[in-house]
């Protein structure tokens, strides 16, 4: 079985997992991951933190971006440049701004916010479905932040959040694949 087949299967069983985590606990849940990420030094540290806006049955990320604001920090959330699989991110002050763009994502309008080409001092949130112990992570197939993480994002702390049952054994890789510095998880820093 090839590494991108091994994926999809990994991909089927997780999101099936994750559907059908009650809402109600999921909430607790997120509220936990929430707590331990704003608890990091990379989040105190950061001027600007890159994360994405939550998709339902996302862990959600709305708490982050109201307290990252609230604490004097930028937020920039991804762009999907059309056509391509490129990633872009740009400062926003509202998620209420945001359009929803590719894949129902919720995302700025490039047209109204400026471009963040500065990474310096910032920390990226970075999605995932699932995640192995050395901080691979199972993203949802596009390759977009695996290309910004290798190109634009190299060197700058990443972190990655699931919950506990969506740690793994090990994440099938193949080269283009970066871990991430950190996971956290409802039960704290793997």
């Amino acid at each position: 079985m090839t590494v991108d087949e091994q994926k999809k299967e990994l991909r089927a069983r997780f999101s099936a997992m994750r559907r059908a985590i009650d809402p109600g606990e999921r909430k607790k849940l997120d509220e936990k991951i929430s707590a331990h990420f704003l608890g990091l030094p990379v989040w105190r540290d950061c001027e600007t933190l890159l994360i994405y806006v939550s998709l339902p049955g996302e862990i959600d990320t709305a708490a982050i971006i109201e307290k990252t604001m609230s604490a004097g920090k930028s937020v920039a959330v991804p762009f999907c440049v059309p056509g391509t699989r490129i990633i872009e991110f740009y400062l926003i002050e509202s998620v209420g701004r945001l359009k929803t763009g590719a894949f129902g994502v919720r995302e700025p309008d490039p047209e109204r916010e400026e471009r963040l080409v500065d990474f310096s001092l910032s920390a990226c949130f970075v999605p995932g479905l699932a995640f192995d112990s050395e901080g691979y992570r199972l993203g949802y197939g596009g390759g977009y932040y695996d290309r910004f993480l290798a190109g634009p994002f190299a060197g700058r702390p990443t972190v990655g959040a699931c919950y506990r049952a969506f740690i793994t054994g090990e994440i099938p890789r193949d080269i283009y694949d970066l871990p991430c510095d950190t996971v956290i998880t409802e039960e704290g820093i793997i």
